[in-house]
């Protein structure tokens, strides 16, 4: 009897070590349909998001076909966050889908494969009403790009369609985005009979070859050819969209971006009504963008390139001289979010401040890389009375529609009531876990304790197996 609660205890604790590491190592993925009541020229946008904790490589979505819609372009975005010293990546892979026809139609479930695993939606209701007319979001995606004079060497062209490398800005600022597209163009006027031969082997090698080195670069995450109608110089074409990105030159010199060659088969009827297979070469037109130099400012070489805006808040109302509360400020909008930073604020007899933790968020949309920097800082006051957070936290950036220097800077005014004190419990003062952190050598490989733990509770794992398995075996 006592052997027989023996194996029930050493059972039960194997099956809780195994859920805790597995549990430790799962990724969440979760299905997002998005806005069911559509206009016949909207998309129905189909979303999967993937949240890991570490390093995670990109991941890999397929999305299956779905009856009355037809699939049009898949985008990607990464979110990066801290919780509790550890790094979280977010991914969020976004199908959209055309409807074919007005209506209402039952989506059931939609099964999803991302690396390897499936994951399915819930079952929708999709409304399709006839076409809505939103020209705010026609002009905001299509206007920097159907721009005729970005297509004034193809105006005149043999075949009816043409291969296009274009981009929004020719003399950005340095640091400040511009977005290359590259697209293939066909006119509805075309009775030509052409097809695409091996895209999936001549655009990624088109993409290595017009990629530039001096520039920092956010894709848009394309996977597969975004087809719309488009109009260029009062002509309707079919846009097919093979990539597009974002750019932000990192200095001034001249960024180059090759022409581009394209390979697709034409069939051309001859006198008995055979068609007979050609090869057809199209050739974009080189691009070249000229940064221009920043205005002279001591933190020019530091400062961010956009427009963007503030916002902010506090978790507490009322806060207490000893006690922390916690002060959130995002800066959103247009421009390179990666190179937002926030000046070290130092402690003063007023307030003791703790490193903050950050999060970022990056999402394509019109044609532009629209993102946010949120850092959560953990604030302890140390006198009694109002106070405005101007003093501590504002952010100096170059804004490139105005051609100034402009400051974001803290409206919050506090109210700290409580005793005057010097020390606060585990205050980031002399002593702190953070002193030094700046002169650590991080050429250096770390030490990543938390995986050792893992692969040593697997280890001791598969043993308890053994060993079960081998006390199991000798009871028979």
């Amino acid at each position: 009897m006592c052997l027989r609660q023996n194996y029930i205890i050493i059972l039960i604790f194997f099956c809780f070590l195994l859920s805790f590491f597995a549990k430790a190592q799962e990724t969440e993925i979760s299905v997002l349909i998005g806005e069911r009541n559509i206009g016949v020229n909207e998309p129905l946008a189909v979303s999967v998001t993937i949240r890991k904790t570490g390093e995670v490589e990109t991941p890999v979505a397929k999305f299956p076909e779905i009856p009355n819609f037809l699939k049009r372009g898949t985008s990607t975005s990464r979110a990066t966050s801290y919780a509790n010293g550890q790094k979280i990546i977010t991914y969020t892979i976004t199908q959209n889908y055309q409807a074919i026809k007005e209506g209402s139609f039952k989506v059931n479930p939609i099964k999803i494969t991302v690396n390897g695993t499936e994951v399915k939606s819930e079952m929708a209701n999709v409304i399709v009403s006839p076409e809505k007319d939103n020209k705010s979001a026609s002009n905001d995606d299509f206007a920097d790009f159907i721009d005729a004079s970005n297509f004034k060497d193809f105006e005149e062209v043999k075949e009816d369609a043409f291969l296009a490398l274009t981009t929004t800005k020719s003399k950005p600022f340095v640091g400040e985005g511009f977005t290359v597209t590259l697209a293939f163009y066909v006119a509805e006027s075309n009775g030509a009979e052409m097809q695409f031969k091996n895209n999936e082997i001549q655009i990624p090698e088109i993409i290595k070859r017009i990629k530039p080195n001096n520039c920092w670069e956010e894709s848009h995450g394309l996977t597969e050819e975004k087809i719309s109608k488009v109009t260029i110089n009062d002509k309707k074409y079919t846009e097919y969209m093979f990539y597009r990105a974002t750019f932000y030159a990192l200095n001034n010199q001249k960024v180059i971006f090759p022409a581009a060659a394209l390979n697709l088969v034409k069939f051309k009827t001859v006198k008995n009504g055979e068609k007979l297979p050609e090869i057809i070469r199209f050739v974009s037109r080189q691009v070249i963008v000229e940064p221009k130099e920043l205005p002279a400012h001591p933190l020019r070489q530091e400062i961010s390139v956009g427009t963007f805006y503030l916002k902010e808040n506090t978790n507490k109302v009322k806060m207490s001289t000893g006690k922390a509360f916690q002060y959130r400020m995002t800066i959103a909008g247009d421009g390179n979010i990666s190179t937002i930073k926030i000046p070290e604020i130092k402690n003063d007899s007023l307030f003791d401040f703790y490193p903050p933790e950050s999060e970022s968020v990056v999402t394509p949309q019109n044609g532009k890389i629209i993102g946010n920097k949120t850092f959560t800082f953990q604030i302890i006051p140390k006198q009694a009375g109002s106070f405005a957070l101007s003093k501590y936290f504002r952010w100096i950036y170059f804004n490139p529609v105005s051609s100034k220097y402009d400051t974001l800077k803290s409206s919050l005014v506090i109210q700290v009531s409580g005793k005057k004190i010097q020390t606060v419990e585990a205050p980031v003062t002399a002593g702190s876990v953070y002193d030094g952190l700046d002169k650590v050598d991080t050429s250096k490989q770390q030490t990543d304790y938390s995986k050792i733990l893992k692969d040593e509770a697997n280890v001791l794992i598969i043993f308890m197996l053994l060993g079960m398995t081998y006390i199991f075996w000798r009871r028979k």
